[in-house]
């Protein structure tokens, strides 16, 4: 279990939110940090996830490759936002590449630790999934909001 991970500061993570302090004991007993310098990835686009990660320390960023060939930073992550979590919710490969921007630690969950969950409580595993599929459906709309931006620059370069 990563160590030095205060209860109540995970509970403020929005992943955790209204999950009881059991159930994020147990989430983090088979949970382990990983630690990345500026520029590595945590996982490269295509992989299969079988893992969520939720930063501790530092920052990372989604980056795609266009079809220039050129990579674009899609979103970043900060301290208690998780990234990884479209692995747990559907059976899809790596959308992205998730790189550290700067020393970056974070802590992994492993689906079969949720699956241990969802076992023991299916109430708390439900509320997990609400609160990743909240903070999914929350970066669609600004994903939108971005994409529109980008339209309508290129009707005005036009």
């Amino acid at each position: 279990m990563p160590e030095n991970i205060p209860i109540h500061r995970l509970k403020d993570m929005p992943v955790f939110g209204g999950l009881r302090d059991d159930v994020v004991k147990q989430i983090l007993e088979g949970s382990h940090y990983v630690e990345r310098e500026a520029g590595e990835p945590f996982f490269l686009e295509g992989e299969r996830g079988d893992s969520s990660f939720i930063v501790e320390t530092g920052s990372a960023a989604l980056f795609k490759l266009g079809e220039s060939g050129q990579s674009h930073q899609i979103r970043s992550f900060l301290p208690g936002e998780c990234f990884g979590a479209m692995a747990l919710l559907g059976v899809y490969p790596r959308s992205g590449v998730v790189k550290a921007l700067e020393p970056c630690r974070a802590v992994e969950i492993k689906a079969d630790q949720l699956f241990t969950m969802y076992q023991a409580d299916p109430e708390q595993y439900l509320l997990m999934f609400m609160n990743m599929a909240r903070d999914l459906s929350r970066r669609l709309r600004d994903t939108d909001d971005q994409l529109v931006v980008c339209l309508d620059e290129r009707i005005h370069a036009e």
